[in-house]
């Protein structure tokens, strides 16, 4: 019996981890830092932090990072920033970062009003929930919160990634800028997707969405899952997968 799962582990990778029964299933993520160049939109040296999303559009605030709880921008309106993409100065320190979007962008996606809406997530600290409006008169709003540690004289960067749970990459790209904005090594990329087993249907369309968005999500289901953000110096990222049988073997790099 041992055998018989070993082997059916070895074709369920290559076929992207379809359930077999009769092996016990596994959890685990890997994590990927790819030092290569890219290019960003804008610049971002020193105190500076730039901020956008996919889409773009959402207001954005900043306050201190506080363990205990995920804050609200309706108890401290000084917290905003401006509309995505923006840059503003940020000292070194550790911050939560909020990000409000209006919830008619998704309007082709969900049906109002948008209580069983779900998101992907994409490094955010907590799934992105639809909120009624905090005053009469107000828009129904999409929050996200991202936790970030502003280093000392590093410009830093944040893509958050509002993309609609279960829907292909055909149909996300329509909340994407039109145009490319985002330049990396093409093929050392590629070669880093084809470790990641991502599959080569989808490998084009996954690098057209970085070009335009600097970050794309793709899933199957909820067996197996890619994030990837282009930084200044970098491509950064992670793969959680479910799967079955034993660990999953290189090229994949463990975490750390």
């Amino acid at each position: 019996m041992q055998s018989r799962c070993i082997a059916v582990v070895h074709w369920v990778l290559r076929a992207v981890l379809l359930a077999v029964v009769g092996c016990e299933p596994l959890y685990h993520s890997y994590t990927f830092t790819e030092l290569m160049p890219t290019t960003l939109p804008e610049p971002v040296t020193g105190e500076e932090m730039w901020v956008t999303s996919v889409p773009v559009g959402a207001e954005v605030y900043v306050q201190s990072y506080d363990p205990e709880r995920v804050p609200s921008h309706a108890t401290n309106p000084a917290a905003y920033r401006g509309k995505t993409p923006v840059s503003f100065a940020l000292s070194p320190g550790s911050y939560w970062i909020e990000l409000a979007l209006d919830a008619e962008v998704f309007e082709n996606y969900f049906s109002p009003p948008y209580d069983n809406a779900q998101f992907e997530r994409d490094g955010a600290v907590s799934e992105a929930l639809f909120f009624r409006p905090f005053a009469p008169g107000d828009k129904r709003r999409l929050l996200r919160y991202y936790h970030l540690v502003k280093q000392p004289q590093q410009g830093q960067t944040l893509i958050a990634l509002f993309h609609p749970r279960g829907e292909p990459l055909e149909r996300v790209m329509a909340l994407y800028p039109p145009q490319e904005q985002y330049r990396f090594a093409p093929d050392e990329l590629r070669a880093l997707l084809q470790r990641a087993q991502l599959p080569s249907t989808v490998q084009e369309t996954f690098l057209a969405l970085l070009r335009r968005g600097g970050k794309a999500f793709w899933s199957l289901r909820d067996e197996y899952r890619i994030a990837l953000e282009l930084q200044p110096q970098a491509v950064q990222g992670s793969i959680v997968v479910l799967y079955t049988g034993s660990p999953l073997p290189d090229p994949l790099l463990p975490d750390r």
